[in-house]
């Protein structure tokens, strides 16, 4: 039994072969910083800027206008230290009443803390029987001025004490990136510079496209792939500093950005769980000039469209002198232009979604540009009461291809063989989800299966989980992940399934 999880070969094997990882396991999907696609535009979640903050602005009134029209109440040790308030007909101290200034702070506070569970049945040691006991804290703060500017900033701490109970020959690099984190997620300040342009500064998710599961033309904001295939992408996405300007002309929206952060998606480290190699992967270069994207979409009676361009860094990976000394992890820029759109037609959603990449590098083919075509369609379908229906279908072509790309292997230095996943020219992915909501919407089942190859047999998994609102503040959550071997790839991660639960406290 292998203990790898599909993200980690995807990982590791897309390091040596330079196979996006989203690409190949797009919809492994849930930063909690995440926006959700829903509706008719995604990128509708980050536009308008026209949040209200929970709490009201608080007015106190002073002690003397609550006391005017009143004679002035003197005894021997002086004034009266009480205020009559004519609310209710009650009587409050002065000192019990908080300052507007404190009220507001603690008002603009939220967030949650998790426990989760996770539990390998049939992986080896060290990453069999209870895997992860993650314990989360996640911190919001998001207050609006009285201009209308709204500061929205929240983090994420875990632990993980599995690693402290089980006395296991775990990885310096699996303790590093796996047993306890404090990161910044979203960081921004937003707000209307005039009546049509409105600007939001700092680290943030920008959605593009339409699906909910497989991602096209959603390249601005890298995931968190280390815990793959319990959550869905919308929560993987991590924040990015960006300046992102809107300008509203009639039905139409233009909205440049500038990318100011270059993030990478997370992968799981060397010796995990979801990490096959058998030895660490070589350093990774990390630019910082900013790079630039533009989208300019529109919507209307019963549809939307949004066009996409961006010069960007590619979020895949490609390793340079792969089997020498000087091995690196490299990124290099692509140009992407791409397009999406929404139809919607009484109870059935009709979504598309094309993107053109001009400039990819692989391992495999270090010194020679490669072109692709992505695209996507897709149907929704929410005719049953509490209950949605989607299934996705895309393909990745490359307009230029190399054949060394579908090697399964080469030889090393010595005669080794080191073992490789193939990139075909063509690469098909589909994916069907349903999810009802049951018992007055307190019980959300879901269903979601993901399969590669244009007959469905290439590989893929599924997972099946249950959200239960225990009540207002308390949720819990149970799934199982189910790993289908058919191709190289998933035949290593085929045995690997996954049982996970959780239980959420919000406040």
């Amino acid at each position: 039994m292998r203990p790898l999880v599909m993200m980690s070969v995807v990982t590791a094997l897309t390091l040596l072969h330079a196979e996006p990882i989203d690409d190949a396991l797009a919809g492994f999907d849930e930063s909690p910083s995440g926006t959700k696609q829903t509706g008719l535009s995604s990128d509708d979640a980050l536009a308008g800027f026209d949040d209200t903050s929970d709490t009201p602005t608080s007015q106190t009134a002073s002690a003397d206008d609550a006391l005017a029209g009143f004679d002035d109440a003197e005894g021997k040790g002086g004034s009266q230290d009480v205020t009559q308030i004519d609310d209710a007909n009650c009587t409050m101290c002065q000192s019990d009443i908080a300052p507007p200034e404190q009220a507001a702070f603690w008002s603009d506070l939220s967030g949650y803390v998790k426990q989760q569970a996770v539990y390998s049945y049939l992986g080896d040691a060290p990453h069999d029987g209870v895997t992860s006991l993650r314990s989360t804290l996640f911190v919001d703060f998001e207050h609006k001025f009285d201009n209308g500017w709204k500061l929205k900033t929240n983090a994420r701490a875990f632990y993980d004490g599995v690693y402290d109970l089980r006395d296991q020959p775990y990885t310096q690099q699996e303790c590093k990136a796996l047993h306890s984190e404090v990161e910044l997620f979203d960081a921004y300040l937003e707000g209307s510079i005039t009546e049509k342009l409105d600007f939001r500064i700092g680290r943030q998710v920008v959605v593009w496209g339409r699906s909910d599961t497989i991602r096209i033309t959603d390249v601005l904001n890298p995931i968190d792939n280390r815990q793959p295939g319990m959550v869905d992408i919308e929560d993987l996405r991590l924040p990015v500093a960006m300046a992102k300007f809107d300008y509203y002309v009639g039905s139409w929206r233009v909205t440049p950005i500038v990318i100011l952060e270059q993030r990478f998606t997370k992968d799981p480290p060397f010796g995990s769980q979801f990490n096959p190699s058998a030895i660490p992967l070589p350093a990774e270069e990390k630019p910082h000039d900013p790079t630039y994207a533009l989208s300019v979409g529109g919507e209307f009676s019963g549809w939307d469209v949004n066009f996409y361009a961006a010069r960007l860094y590619d979020d895949s990976k490609f390793i340079v002198d792969p089997l020498g000394l000087n091995a690196l992890i490299k990124h290099r820029k692509t140009n992407m232009y791409g397009a999406a759109m929404n139809y919607l037609n009484g109870s059935w959603l009709i979504k598309g979604e094309a993107a053109y990449f001009d400039t990819l590098h692989y391992t495999m083919a270090p010194n020679k540009t490669l072109a692709r075509l992505d695209a996507l369609v897709g149907v929704e379908y929410n005719g049953i009461a509490d209950t949605m229906i989607s299934y996705d279908l895309s393909v990745r072509h490359f307009t230029s291809y190399d054949a060394r790309l579908g090697l399964s292997s080469i030889t090393a230095p010595g005669g080794r063989q080191v073992r490789l996943i193939p990139v075909e020219r063509d690469t098909w992915q589909q994916a069907f989800r349903v999810r009802s909501d049951l018992w007055n919407d307190t019980l959300h089942a879901n269903y979601l299966i993901s399969l590669f190859g244009k007959r469905a047999d290439e590989g893929g998994f599924q997972r099946l989980w249950a959200d239960y609102d225990i009540n207002d503040d308390w949720k819990a959550t149970v799934g199982v992940v189910d790993y289908i071997g058919g191709s190289t790839l998933f035949d290593y991660v085929k045995d690997d399934d996954l049982l996970f639960a959780e239980i959420r406290y919000s406040f």
